[in-house]
């Protein structure tokens, strides 16, 4: 990691790693390009974006920065197709996942430890559990009541399955279509992705952060000024021109 900047930067290779996203890489530089443009704004720069030449995605940024140019090649690290096979377990298979991951942080001790840290974390890592949980039970409480009440209308208490049933699905799907706003089930697939190996990380993401890092290292070898690594690279790479955000 280069701790001070001893030479003026005007050739930069950035590399983006996101997190547990499904989205397709695109939506980066979407985010890019508005929050780039209202920087720009504030600050006086000027900053221009143009497609990038290659198989792997990103995009070159050529900018005016206080009476200096700087030429970058930002470049993102997708890992999304196994965030999105990791996601695709239907509602029944998200409450498998829950069980199964918590019973490993229950067994692992790690649900002790979390509970030792402050109120905030806790009630983060609890969250999706928490609030699955109570979709279900919302449902079940829902779908029981109506089919008791068909039950009642037709003399008939069996028949209050034919309506619960459905009602329960029902509500668990429509539930699951709001995720995009209460995050229940993206949160436990995070943590059940990270759980499965108990804190390993998966086969699949190891070969990935091995072709990661063959990308960042043969960078370093560019005829550039600085190699920016922006995310949370759990891997190790030599090379003293290598900077970390």
């Amino acid at each position: 990691m280069r701790d001070e900047q001893t030479q003026t930067v005007k050739r930069r290779r950035v590399f983006y790693i996101p997190g547990y996203d499904p989205f397709h890489p695109r939506r980066y530089r979407e985010l890019y390009r508005k929050e780039s443009a209202a920087q720009a704004d504030i600050s006086g720069y000027d900053i221009g974006i143009s497609p990038k030449k290659g198989a792997r995605y990103g995009w070159n940024v050529a900018a005016e920065i206080e009476g200096g140019s700087v030429d970058a090649e930002v470049e993102v690290l997708v890992w999304s197709d196994i965030v999105r096979t990791s996601m695709d377990t239907g509602i029944f298979g998200t409450y498998l996942q829950l069980s199964r991951t918590a019973w490993t942080y229950i067994a692992s001790g790690t649900l002790r430890r979390l509970m030792w840290l402050r109120k905030g974390p806790v009630i983060a890592a609890l969250y999706p559990v928490g609030m699955l949980l109570l979709q279900l039970i919302g449902a079940i409480l829902l779908g029981w009541a109506m089919g008791a009440i068909l039950g009642r209308l037709t003399g008939w208490p069996a028949s209050g399955w034919i309506v619960a049933l459905p009602v329960i699905l029902y509500v668990l799907r429509w539930f699951r279509a709001k995720d995009n706003k209460l995050f229940a089930y993206y949160l436990m697939h995070d943590y059940a992705y990270s759980a499965q190996s108990k804190g390993a990380n998966p086969p699949e993401l190891e070969a990935r952060m091995a072709e990661f890092t063959d990308i960042i290292a043969n960078a370093l070898n560019d005829e550039v000024d600085e190699v920016l690594v922006v995310g949370l690279p759990p891997f190790k790479i030599s090379g003293s021109d290598l900077t970390f955000v």
